[in-house]
């Protein structure tokens, strides 16, 4: 007999299990057009990055101040400053934040 609460081994084993069963086959096949697809856009895009650049800022709370993650984007005053008109910070790739 066993000990503590375990569950009384009764399994079923003539269901139709290998319908029920979730494969991964396709993952590396995924991984590759994910990759292709990453360096297609990087080339259809160039001179721009492929994602918006953003400041490093500090969260505000205590907890994680001393993380430094990105904004939300460069305000108007900043651009002004770096002297880049708000339009060309749009289609250079450079986040706003109003």
């Amino acid at each position: 007999m066993p000990k503590h609460n375990n569950v009384i081994p009764n399994g079923h084993f003539h269901k139709d299990w290998q319908s029920r069963v979730k494969t991964w086959f396709n993952q590396p096949a995924r991984k590759t057009r994910r990759r292709v697809a990453r360096t297609r856009r990087a080339t259809k895009v160039f001179p721009r990055p492929l994602n918006l650049l953003r400041p490093a800022v500090h969260a505000p709370s205590i907890r994680y101040n001393s993380k430094v993650r990105l904004g939300r984007g460069f305000t108007l005053e900043e651009l002004k400053a770096a002297g880049i008109q708000k339009q060309m910070a749009l289609k250079i790739g450079i986040s706003l934040d109003y």
